[in-house]
């Protein structure tokens, strides 16, 4: 075999097993937003703590949390106790590795929520960004979140009106 037919095959292995594994590494990903999902529904704060890296910043509503702690007791907590008839999901999710070594990795999404809080009925969709790292065991943690939302329009009203 030629010295340019074996570069050539060589770059081509490489490509490839690069490809298959950000693919195995997408599907990774796609898995964890789904376990977390359940875990959200299920209202399991300790499940939802497997989720996040100690100390993830959470950018939502234009507020911020730093830490699990201070997310768990200061809002996720408080706002999953208050739920009735929860209902979330991940939709066109898009896992983007960053750098090479499969350590870390953004993920944007858009989710949707429906619950009841008291005589209230939640409908709401958003765009989400999170940033994961693997742990020192090699488990996805979410180190950082960016939500943002926008109300349904009732129920006939065309969006915009």
């Amino acid at each position: 075999m030629s010295r340019f037919r074996t570069v050539l095959v060589a770059l081509a292995v490489v490509v490839l097993g690069g490809s298959v594994q950000a693919a195995d590494e997408a599907a990774e990903i796609r898995t964890f937003l789904e376990a977390y999902d359940r875990a959200f529904v299920a209202k399991d704060l300790d499940r939802l703590a497997t989720f996040y890296h100690p100390d993830v910043s959470i950018f939502e509503g234009g507020g911020i949390n730093r830490g699990w702690a201070d997310y768990r007791n200061g809002h996720l907590g408080p706002e999953l106790a208050e739920f009735e008839g929860l209902e979330v999901a991940h939709r066109d999710v898009t896992p983007t590795p960053l750098g090479s070594g499969g350590r870390a990795a953004y993920v944007t999404s858009e989710y949707h929520l429906k619950a009841r809080v008291k005589d209230r009925e939640i409908d709401a969709a958003g765009l989400e960004t999170l940033v994961l790292v693997r742990d020192d065991k090699g488990a996805w943690k979410i180190r950082h979140s960016h939500t943002s939302s926008r109300r349904r329009p009732p129920a006939g009203l065309a969006p915009g009106k």
